[in-house]
């Protein structure tokens, strides 16, 4: 049986090319054409008399609400959503819509992911497409890229849309998120080149700029809500897990107090901190080949001491430590990522913490920015990674959750800043505030901060990603995401969820 056309034309303010949208649609002989119209504007009676449309009112403010109103209304068994300002050529609209015409698919949504690589390469970040893409990727359809029912035009059919509830169009990405979960036949074959400079805030895509415009806060807000829904849905991380984190040994230090030090090491006292003195925090497993040079630059920025966790560890990262006179903590077993980090901030006596890793040897020059941010009043100073994002395109997934995650903060200005990257330092005052123990999750302390009102800053860029050493059964992987990948995914999630509760969402 042939499938009926519902058109829904959705104007927001401007009505100039209506007349020929709807001449274009019309080409298609769609069952009905339905304006949906906000009640404040005037309406051209003439262009609905001659093509035989209807007019439907709306008085909500949120223009999302537009889309439930012509849904509720139409009666076809294909809706297709589209733009009052976007003008598609007649053969163009039939080759979109045709998927759900023909029952081979329940949703068609516009394919931008030419426009997304356009886009990514000449300018970022673009915090509307970071948002389509992280809620893509944590529902398991990272091959949706940017895709989203956010984008006009899109169609979905009417048997769909009942199983998610009409509602849910008030905000298209639990909508998106929803049909997705009900397992709805997506496609995405064809691409329309619209008017996207609204759309994707072209205009709003200063780096620097510490606030969000009007425009990426209300989108983000969609994306929030459709996050917040599935993260209870799915647990604080996702299907992320802890990798091999072990967060029993921080329960434990929490009770007994008791550290396994190996050496107590020494250090100076300086000057150059304005009184403060510098705590340096360096987890280390099997780092023979770099130990001692790390240490040997963390000398030179005067450290009252250097703490080396080392964990796990069957060369000789231990003695190389003890014989460069650093405070040495050892544990047999392997505590997984920011467990030593943890560690090390609860046995610092310093009121300045620089944490390091024991397999990324930076000179002190680039050390020394990050201690001095500390002592002349910032409470958190983070790595400058923004020099990283030019290198890169196609940008990682890690990558956008990081900026994700300050967006949702209100720190557009931190850009990609995160204490998931060295170096990166802190003020005793921050530590006294939300508990060493926080440290074991590099987000949920990113977000404390931010949530308490802390100085925070990126002082410095330092090229990390150069000088990592790469551990195959943590960062490389056939398919899918490396361990270390999920495991910072997962930390992410984990902080959006702190977010969440602490918003009380």
């Amino acid at each position: 049986m042939k499938k009926l056309l519902s058109a829904i034309i959705l104007v927001e303010q401007e009505m100039n090319l209506l007349a020929d949208v709807i001449r274009s649609i019309a080409n298609l002989f769609p069952y009905e054409i339905l304006v949906v119209i906000n009640e404040n504007l005037e309406k051209n009676q003439n262009v609905a008399n001659e093509f035989g449309c209807k007019y439907i009112l709306y008085n909500q403010e949120d223009y999302y609400a537009a889309r439930v109103v012509g849904a509720k209304e139409a009666k076809g068994d294909v809706l297709l959503f589209l733009d009052a300002n976007t003008v598609i050529p007649p053969l163009e609209l039939k080759k979109f819509v045709q998927p759900t015409l023909e029952d081979t698919s329940d949703v068609v949504l516009n394919n931008l992911q030419s426009f997304f690589l356009e886009r990514q390469q000449k300018q970022w970040p673009d915090s509307n497409t970071v948002w389509r893409q992280m809620v893509n990727e944590i529902l398991g359809k990272k091959e949706f890229h940017i895709n989203s029912i956010l984008s006009l035009p899109h169609a979905i059919t009417k048997d769909a849309l009942k199983k998610i509830n009409l509602e849910s169009l008030v905000n298209p990405v639990l909508a998106h998120m929803r049909l997705i979960e009900k397992n709805q036949r997506f496609s995405f074959h064809y691409s329309i080149d619209t008017t996207l400079s609204k759309e994707f805030c072209l205009k709003d895509q200063d780096l620097n700029k510490k606030s969000l415009s009007v425009y990426e806060s209300q989108i983000m807000n969609k994306h929030l809500d459709a996050l917040a829904e599935w993260l209870n849905k799915n647990g604080t991380r996702g299907m992320y897990t802890d990798g091999i984190r072990n967060r029993e040994y921080i329960k434990i230090l929490k009770e007994n107090k008791h550290i396994p030090f190996s050496q107590k090491g020494w250090g100076m006292k300086s000057l150059i901190y304005n009184g403060k003195q510098l705590s340096v925090i360096i987890p280390a497993q099997n780092e023979e080949a770099t130990i001692e040079q790390v240490i040997r630059e963390v000398r030179k920025i005067e450290p009252l001491e250097i703490i080396v966790i080392v964990n796990g560890s069957t060369d000789n990262t231990a003695n190389i430590a003890k014989k460069l006179g650093a405070t040495v903590i050892v544990y047999k077993d392997a505590l997984g990522h920011d467990v030593g980090r943890a560690i090390g901030a609860m046995s610092a006596k310093g009121d300045i913490l620089l944490f390091l890793d024991g397999d990324i040897m930076l000179p002190a020059k680039d050390l020394h920015p990050f201690s001095q941010a500390i002592a002349d009043g910032f409470d958190v100073a983070l790595n400058d990674l923004t020099p990283y994002l030019s290198r890169y395109v196609p940008l990682h997934i890690v990558t956008l959750f990081k900026y994700a995650l300050n967006l949702a903060c209100d720190r557009k200005d931190l850009g990609i800043g995160s204490f998931t990257a060295i170096p990166h330092a802190i003020s005793r005052e921050f530590l006294n505030d939300v508990g060493w123990d926080a440290l074991i999750c590099p987000s949920v302390v990113q977000v404390k901060a931010a949530l308490n009102g802390h100085k925070i800053s990126c002082v410095h860029y330092a090229d990390v990603i150069k000088t990592n050493r790469i551990r195959p059964n943590q960062n490389v992987v056939a398919k899918g995401y490396s361990p270390t990948t999920s495991l910072i995914l997962g930390d992410h999630l984990e902080g959006f969820s702190y977010l969440f509760q602490s918003r009380g969402e």
